[in-house]
């Protein structure tokens, strides 16, 4: 998932997610969808799933229906019912789902009423703003309501005439008390040409899906529309790829060509199912919207849901959000057990789980040959850069940023001198633990020993891991050496990562040089809203244009923007004047600026002349494997 701007990554949005960012955290001891070994049998999840789901459900207890009839006011009709009840029962909404961020859903509710199966009234009172006491009544409960959603995000759902995009946690109450009860979802008032794609079980009737608990159909979005699809067949499993696509003038970019995004998701499905042993789903859909909304992306057990913007290329997204099928939704940590939709969950493993997650990522589209090495080696330049321009890192660790994530709705805690980005900080660090793993064990051991060590000790084996500090230990167990040092001071501390002493061990040279680059005058933030304008600079060109803190960024030169200032600027210079076009109180106002400067430290990056073993540990690194010394 990606959460905000600056935990993003240079191509797609991360912190960027959130290039970019889930939340993951939802619903996962109770996954619909089992891991596979490639192509063997069931290994379920966890204990939860384990005798919960190896059948499929018997029969669906509780049961939704949503109509897109209200679909050109964006608005969803939904309708529930609640068999065998004896007394009161319970409703909750999610009050977070998506993003590490409370969003309360139940804003959005309107008209909620309750009713006996015989239509009559049944007593419904508000408990906390996102729950509600209903009855006392004998029987089954209906709940009827309409929910407003209009958010072209893979963390939100939205409905217009054009399609509709479905986060079932965003639109779907629950009874607190029968979250385990199989659930089954109709959907009604579809035009005839649209046609629905969800990674959820089929039911009895097309247009209607089950799932063993609320918490397993929660992590099944779902897209109906008059999208293009196509399905491979990777690593023994259908790869599923819908792609719904914004209207625009001429021929669509080359990015989100089907031979394009066929070619990619065969690379990715094969490059990380071959690094893990394993393909732990029974199938995969990638729900791609090209050109809708802002960017980022959305992990679940056996789908992701992706944004990218007008031209973007979705592959890296496609290869962070796939390796969370692993690291995350199975490899999970303990202090997200049980999963608690009302309350923030905390852990301090998020610089693993999103960050490590960004690594393999990155290693993924070099080892499938997506990225070049040069392209490889600017990318994690640009992380080490990242690092840097952000004073907040001499106080706030890795393993804080992770514990904080829940701030980041906020603007001042967003910005440089406030925080760190656990995704950026977590990427390096799990390149460097790469490093690490191979130079202490003669290039044996290495980050992805590690995570398939994690895979069979703890998914394999239905149980959590204990947060950093398992994966310190584990991580010591396999190079033979302590290091906890490494940990202490870099995962836990602020020391600064020493990056260049680190990367000589693989073979690499990281040189720092400064320059003079552009400045915007203001710095943004991705929300559910877009891209926002948080700061802007007193004095500067863009507070002298007229440009306001709230503004909403629609685009910059008449071209959309995909992410934040820093994405964009670099293809301009200082000095050059540039036209933003921006949305505030429901007007449109463009102003006209020149870019000012500033001087920045910039990192190259690449290849020493060497052997032995730290040219056996780079070639790991960038082929995967353990070649020897």
């Amino acid at each position: 998932m990606r959460t905000s701007f600056h935990h993003e990554r240079s191509e797609k949005p991360a912190f960027p997610l959130p290039r970019r960012r889930r939340s993951w955290l939802c619903g996962l001891r109770s996954l619909a969808l089992l891991p596979f070994s490639v192509p063997s049998v069931f290994v379920p999840v966890s204990l939860f799933v384990f005798f919960l789901l190896l059948t499929p459900p018997a029969r669906a207890t509780i049961r939704y229906s949503i109509s897109l009839t209200a679909r050109s006011s964006n608005h969803f009709q939904v309708h529930m019912e609640v068999p065998d009840v004896d007394g009161s029962i319970e409703l909750d909404m999610p009050a977070w789902n998506g993003l590490y961020q409370i969003r309360d859903f139940a804003s959005r509710i309107e008209e909620l009423r309750a009713t006996t199966a015989a239509g009559a009234a049944v007593a419904l009172t508000r408990v906390t703003p996102h729950s509600w006491r209903v009855g006392p009544v004998s029987g089954t409960v209906v709940l009827d309501y309409s929910i407003l959603w209009d958010e072209p995000s893979p963390f939100s759902s939205d409905v217009n005439d054009q399609h509709a995009f479905i986060n079932p946690a965003t639109v779907l109450l629950y009874p607190a008390a029968r979250r385990a009860e199989d659930v089954s979802l109709e959907f009604t008032g579809i035009p005839p040409e649209w046609h629905i794609a969800t990674a959820l079980d089929p039911g009895p009737s097309p247009t209607t899906f089950i799932a063993s608990n609320y918490d397993a159909l929660a992590q099944g979005p779902i897209e109906i529309g008059t999208f293009d699809e196509f399905t491979l067949r990777v690593a023994d499993r259908p790869i599923r790829v819908v792609s719904h696509m914004a209207s625009f003038q001429g021929e669509p970019p080359s990015a989100w060509s089907r031979e394009h995004l066929e070619d990619v998701a065969r690379r990715i499905v094969q490059t990380e199912t071959a690094l893990m042993g394993d393909a732990p789903f029974p199938r995969y859909v990638f729900l791609l919207h090209l050109g809708v909304g802002g960017g980022g992306g959305m992990e679940h057990p056996n789908s992701t849901a992706i944004s990218v913007s007008r031209g973007e290329d979705p592959a890296s997204t496609m290869a962070h959000e796939l390796f969370h099928a692993w690291n995350v939704l199975r490899i999970r940590p303990q202090s997200l057990e049980p999963v608690d939709y009302t309350r923030e969950q905390i852990t301090d493993a998020l610089w693993f789980a999103e960050g490590v997650t960004s690594t393999i990522g990155a290693y993924t589209m070099l080892r499938s040959g997506l990225w070049t090495r040069d392209r490889f080696y600017a990318d994690l330049a640009a992380q080490v850069e990242e690092l840097q321009s952000r004073p907040a890192r001499r106080f706030q660790s890795a393993e804080d940023a992770s514990i904080s994530a829940w701030l980041e709705k906020y603007p001042y805690y967003r910005g440089a001198d406030s925080s760190i980005s656990y995704y950026n900080k977590g990427q390096l660090l799990g390149v460097c633990l790469d490093i690490l793993l191979r130079d202490a064990s003669n290039n044996r051991q290495s980050l992805d020993t590690l995570l398939r060590a994690m895979n069979d000790r703890y998914a394999h084996q239905h149980k959590f891991y204990g947060d950093t500090a398992a994966i310190q230990s584990l991580a010591s167990e396999l190079a033979g050496r302590d290091l906890s040092d490494f940990f202490r001071r870099y995962v836990a501390g602020t020391d600064e990562v020493p990056f260049q002493e680190i990367f000589a061990r693989a073979g690499l040279t990281l040189e720092l040089a400064d320059r003079v680059v552009p400045d915007a005058g203001f710095q943004a933030t991705r929300n559910s809203t877009g891209i926002v304008v948080t700061e802007v600079a007193p004095g500067g060109p863009a507070e002298r244009a007229g440009l306001l803190r709230g503004d909403v960024v629609l685009d910059v030169n008449g071209q959309q923007v995909r992410s934040v200032p820093g994405r964009w600027l670099f293809s301009l210079a200082p000095g050059q004047q540039v036209s933003v076009r921006v949305k505030r109180a429901g007007e449109v106002h463009e102003f006209s600026f020149p870019l000012a400067s500033r001087a920045t430290r910039s990192n190259h990056l690449y290849e020493s002349d060497v052997s032995g073993l730290p040219r056996a540990i780079r070639e790991g690194l960038l082929t995967g494997g353990n070649p020897s010394p």
